[in-house]
């Protein structure tokens, strides 16, 4: 009777059934359990609460049961088909000389959840653990001291320190004594963004740029913090990538059969695998950003940026801005917070510095230094940053006669024509002047080429023409060829009046500047002058042209009418 009312009564469901697996009695919790009354239950067995794959799980547990007490988890089904997981323990009982067994069935549905939601931290945890590992910019987590207690893969590379040697010392010690920021945010939980900061280094400093937030806990009170630092270069190569600041050109893109101007691409060659600075001199119009392009590309500094600066374009005021960058508040009109200047955003790259020749002197005297120390200092600021930066330097002027006359530092020079490359103006390889017709041509693919007879002709004045403007204006007056040729062939009417001159006016051939007696700097100075009388000639024409309208000589020259009537002026033309 004490037994009865001890099974009928237990907290815990329980059945008892015989070997077979015939369920012969149940108690209360065991009917509330699977919501199904007695006489339901008595009409089934143990297999038929379970789904089919667990049914050789309760048949080896009846089996094991006969010695010991064994456990086993499986799903079991309410009386109206409802699955949950519950934890089955058999005991085997001898009642009356046959063998029974009891069951305690206990329902784990909580603990499955608790399982599921475990996991699924664990898996959370091993997503964000892998994110913060292998984020590409530093991070570095302190606590409210100061003091380092976990740092990732990046961090470490950028401090050259492991984590090992980092964990449990002070953030100071790594960043330097000036991290007024971090103490702020410490102390008040401020957080901040994009601060630049000067890294002490053992060989030099490194330039970053750090972040940081505040680490709370859920009361709100401030436990630490978490540091965000990326190299500046690493920056300014996303910048650059951004803004165009890459190489296009390769050796490869340079058309040409002449002797001399292979000559120079093979200099050109030999400087790309080299690391010395590259001085390119030739008339404008000559390629010779194309050949600094191609110089970069074939570098090992073909993944870092190709920043560019005409240094006759800049105002003399700001040059030095915009080659060393400034602080906020350095000048009127300064941009708050400051501004990287290029040789900066060149950083891991090339710096290509065209018209040299017209840089101030008083920004030579920081050149020459930023090209000694690899450092350069902000105007208004006294942080040295260091680059790491190649350059290259291109000029259509005689730089050792500027330094002669005093306009170019001798220093500099030196430093600077490490490897002298002169690339020679399209009147010196004529073979060459067709074979970029016909490239330039092969580029529009609307035009429509000129019959063989004209084309010889065509041949013949282009040949002729002493090309003052060089490659550029070669493409120039193909491109203008093409337009005024619309959907017809084109002839020699379609040619520049000035280079249909050249053979109707008989000028000398001697008057280019192929004289074996004159040095290249006198041949481009008497060029020079023909190249004005040239212009003078067509602007007479064009006004006789267009009946002395001045905008429609513009436009046919591509420039705006004051410039016309300002050549008016300086070649003394009358309307």
């Amino acid at each position: 009777m004490m037994e009865s009312l001890y099974f009928e009564n237990h907290p815990e469901s329980m059945l008892l059934i015989d070997p077979a697996g015939r369920i012969i009695d149940a108690n209360r919790k065991a009917l509330e359990l699977y919501e199904i009354s007695k006489v339901e239950l008595l009409k089934l067995d143990i297999y038929k609460l379970s789904p089919v794959e667990h049914r050789e799980k309760i048949f080896q547990l009846i089996e094991t049961a006969v010695f010991e007490d064994t456990a086993v988890e499986i799903v079991h089904y309410t009386g109206q088909g409802k699955p949950f997981p519950v934890e089955i323990k058999i005991k085997p009982l001898f009642i009356s000389g046959s063998r029974l067994l009891l069951l305690n069935i206990r329902d784990i549905s909580s603990r499955h959840v608790m399982q599921i939601k475990n996991d699924q931290l664990q898996y959370i945890n091993s997503i964000y653990t892998d994110i913060f590992m292998h984020m590409p910019d530093g991070a570095i987590i302190v606590n409210q001291q100061g003091k380092i207690k976990e740092a990732n893969l990046a961090a470490e590379a950028i401090l050259g320190q492991s984590l090992q040697d980092m964990q449990g010392k002070h953030l100071s010690e790594y960043l330097g004594i000036d991290i007024p920021n971090t103490r702020t945010m410490l102390e008040t939980g401020q957080s901040y963004r994009d601060v630049e900061l000067l890294i002490p280094g053992l060989e030099r400093n490194l330039h970053a740029v750090i972040s940081g937030i505040p680490v709370r806990d859920k009361e709100g009170v401030i436990r630490g913090g978490v540091l965000f630092l990326s190299p500046i270069e690493n920056i300014h190569l996303l910048v650059n990538r951004f803004s165009g600041a890459r190489a296009s050109y390769s050796f490869q893109d340079i058309i040409t059969i002449s002797h001399s101007m292979k000559e120079a691409i093979h200099l050109a060659e030999m400087a790309a695998s080299s690391v010395s600075n590259v001085l390119l001199e030739g008339e404008s119009g000559t390629g010779k950003e194309v050949f600094a392009q191609a110089i970069h590309s074939e570098s090992q500094r073909r993944n870092g940026p190709f920043v560019a600066v005409n240094c006759g374009a800049i105002p003399r005021e700001l040059i030095g801005s915009e080659l060393f960058g400034y602080t906020g508040g350095a000048f009127t009109g300064a941009r708050k917070g400051g501004s990287p200047g290029k040789f900066e955003l060149a950083s891991g790259g090339s710096l290509f510095l065209d018209e040299i020749g017209d840089m101030p002197l008083e920004q030579q005297v920081t050149l020459l230094r930023v090209l000694q120390e690899k450092s350069i200092t902000r105007i208004g600021d006294s942080r040295i940053i260091p680059v790491d930066v190649r350059v290259i330097c291109a000029t259509n002027k005689n730089l050792w006669q500027e330094v002669e006359a005093g306009n170019f530092r001798a220093d500099l020079y030196y430093r600077l024509n490490v490897i002298n490359i002169d690339i020679p103006p399209l009147r010196d390889r004529k073979e060459d002047i067709i074979v970029l017709f016909d490239y330039f041509l092969s580029k529009i693919p609307i035009s429509k080429a000129p019959q063989e007879e004209e084309r010889e002709k065509i041949e013949e004045f282009l040949t002729r023409y002493s090309w003052p403007g060089n490659i550029r204006e070669l493409q120039n007056v193909v491109e203008r060829m093409v337009h005024l040729a619309g959907s017809l062939p084109m002839g020699v009417k379609h040619l520049p009046p000035e280079i249909r001159r050249t053979i109707t006016e008989a000028v000398p051939m001697n008057t280019a500047v192929d004289s074996s007696d004159m040095s290249i700097y006198e041949a481009r100075g008497k060029q020079k002058k023909l190249m004005q009388e040239q212009e003078r000639e067509m602007i007479i024409s064009l006004i006789d042209h267009f009946a002395g309208n001045i905008s429609r000589v513009a436009r046919e020259m591509g420039v705006n009418r004051s410039t016309i009537y300002r050549k008016m002026k300086l070649y003394k033309i009358q309307q």
